[in-house]
């Protein structure tokens, strides 16, 4: 499995690359690119250290030039995993971060500045300066659901722009991410290695190791490997810890997106591109009644007179208790890690939250609807923070030279250093987990990650089934119908925005 990048190492062995890199890019025409091979360190087994990887990365020099990025995290939190040039190095990812920005500078001759700003008043910023054609910073980070209205408005390039400056093949890139989101076969949002909240808002699901010892059930690992890991399989768990823990215990511990995260793990999207690009809704209707009817009985209906999982219908602090009122919690995440709930559903960063819980724990794929389907498909939040480059850039190439190497360099020195913050040494079974991630990321090719359209954009199908399922409503279409003028109206002006 793979190993844990020794930092240290690492960065003695940048430094030592980097002052041959100085020499060498001095020797090179002012401000030109170039197709220089530049091998990073390596050592390992995993393939993150293959130097063939690396060997046709675009360098140049670019005479100190400062490239200026603004970005929506950190703000308020200086230990925010998300920021993109590190004050310090107060642990190891940020240690990492540091690592790979000093490579980029040294080898490509630029400066590296940050502006951290809220999400609200990025998207404020950036409309200001699409409306007076100004150039301010060379690329734009913040969340998906923010950036979305700025690309219709005309300020950021489309991705067709600038793939043939950016490798979108390489390993560092999530392509399946972009391609979910695409709008008449256009995509405004870049997604790789260089930014960590990709990661940190992907869904998965967290297991209590401790409590699948004490019933006598076998962790699920073998379970996902055998593509067999299902809503069925997680639903036979969760009545077997409720029939032995009791009423204050509950078999997952969530929030309403959990409902998006199911039927986005059904491989099944609520919107969809035909084959001319043109956006649609779902085109199987009985086939989403009976996504929806086996997620509401394995999640969401009382058995009897209980309920056995603990599910916020909205973002506030009221959940189901286990006798089918509502009862006041902190959140999923404190439920879980008190030792009160078999799994816990939520976007990576939430599984950070359990570190300090007082039992190991494990990671696994969201469940697939059933085991023929071809792969586990792990729901992307809408508030994953995306990258859009001006319109106004004057430079693309050399913007694209430098986020190219920034990604393939997070890649190789980032990306081992936040699995490791998210396993923390917390489950016996390190390797499994991690093995896990891969699956949950889309690095190995058994999983995927993707958005939905209608999530991302707010169409109205997924607003009208989380409602629907947290009221208990089992005649779904019913609903459907009544709010599909509304989504093909939504859908129409979108569309239209964008043209």
């Amino acid at each position: 499995m793979k190993r844990k990048i020794c930092l240290f190492l690492a960065i003695l062995m940048i430094l030592t690359v980097t002052a041959g890199l100085s020499s060498c890019n001095n020797e090179k025409q002012d401000g030109a690119a170039s197709t220089t091979v530049t091998t990073l360190p390596s050592g390992g087994e995993s393939p993150v250290d293959d130097p063939k990887l690396y060997e046709d990365l675009p360098t140049g020099s670019y005479e100190n030039y400062e490239f200026h990025i603004l970005n929506n995290c950190g703000v308020g939190d200086d230990e925010s995993l998300s920021i993109m040039v590190p004050e310090n190095t107060i642990d190891t990812v940020h240690a990492a971060v540091y690592a790979r920005n000093s490579f980029v500078k040294e080898k490509l001759n630029i400066g590296l500045i940050e502006t951290r700003m809220k999400y609200s008043e990025i998207k404020s910023t950036m409309q200001s300066l699409t409306g007076s054609n100004d150039f301010e910073y060379d690329v734009v980070f913040n969340e998906t659901y923010f950036q979305t209205p700025l690309a219709q408005m005309g300020t950021y390039l489309s991705v067709d722009d600038y793939t043939d400056s950016v490798n979108l093949d390489k390993p560092w890139w999530f392509t399946e991410a972009m391609d979910s989101i695409k709008i008449d076969g256009n995509g405004y949002e870049l997604y790789g290695d260089f930014h960590l909240s990709y990661y940190d808002m992907i869904w998965g699901i967290t297991f209590n190791q401790q409590e699948f010892l004490d019933n006598k059930i076998a962790f699920p690992y073998d379970m996902v490997r055998d593509g067999n890991w299902t809503i069925a399989e997680m639903e036979k768990i969760i009545k077997i810890t409720a029939a032995t823990l009791g009423d204050e215990h509950y078999g997952v511990a969530s929030h309403k997106e959990f409902i998006q995260a199911s039927i986005s793990g059904s491989a099944f999207p609520l919107m969809y591109q035909d084959d001319d690009d043109l956006l649609r809704p779902f085109d199987n209707e009985d086939r989403l009644v009976d996504i929806y009817t086996d997620i509401m009985n394995a999640f969401f209906t009382s058995n009897g007179d209980k309920r056995m999982n603990w599910i916020r219908p909205d973002y506030s602090s009221v959940a189901w208790n286990s006798s089918g009122n509502f009862k006041l919690e902190t959140s999923h995440i404190d439920t879980f890690s008190s030792g009160r709930a078999t799994f816990m559903g939520g976007v990576i960063s939430d599984i950070r939250g359990v570190r300090n819980s007082e039992f190991q724990y494990g990671i696994i794929p969201f469940p697939k609807y059933e085991s023929g389907q071809e792969t586990y498909v792990s729901h992307i939040s809408r508030v994953a923070s995306s990258c859009g480059i001006p319109a106004t850039s004057p430079e693309l190439d050399r913007t694209c030279v430098i986020i190219e190497n920034m990604s393939a360099y997070s890649y190789k020195l980032v990306k081992d250093e936040y699995y490791e913050v998210v396993v923390q040494g917390r489950t016996v079974r390190d390797n499994d987990s991690i093995e896990m991630l891969d699956i949950i990321f889309g690095y190995d090719e058994r999983g995927k990650a993707v958005f939905e359209i209608d999530d991302v954009y707010t169409l109205g199908l997924s607003d009208e089934i989380r409602k629907s399922m947290s009221d208990n409503v089992t005649e779904i279409m019913v609903n459907i119908d009544s709010a599909m003028s509304t989504v093909e109206s939504n859908i129409e002006t979108m569309i239209e925005a964008y043209k």
